[in-house]
């Protein structure tokens, strides 16, 4: 699947591709990990879904899955 890369560096994910078999809901925490080639990027869920915001951010690999904001893509 190739998506635009919003704003913040928002990656949209329809309601289709959430429902589809990812399983992925919002809330739950993301480890963000690129290619060798910097050209894609793998999403996996994290061991430890139980992380602050702030833990989050310190961590610097990880993202938190959230409501698609459509401001995000003007």
């Amino acid at each position: 699947m190739i998506v635009k890369v919003g704003k913040n560096g928002a990656i949209p994910l329809s309601e289709e591709v959430l429902s589809a078999g990812i399983k992925l809901h919002i809330g739950d925490i993301l480890l963000c990990t690129f290619a060798e080639d910097r050209r894609s990027i793998q999403l996996e869920k994290y061991e430890d879904q139980t992380l602050s915001d702030e833990q989050i951010e310190e961590h610097g690999s990880l993202t938190r899955v959230v409501q698609l904001n459509p401001r995000d893509y003007e």
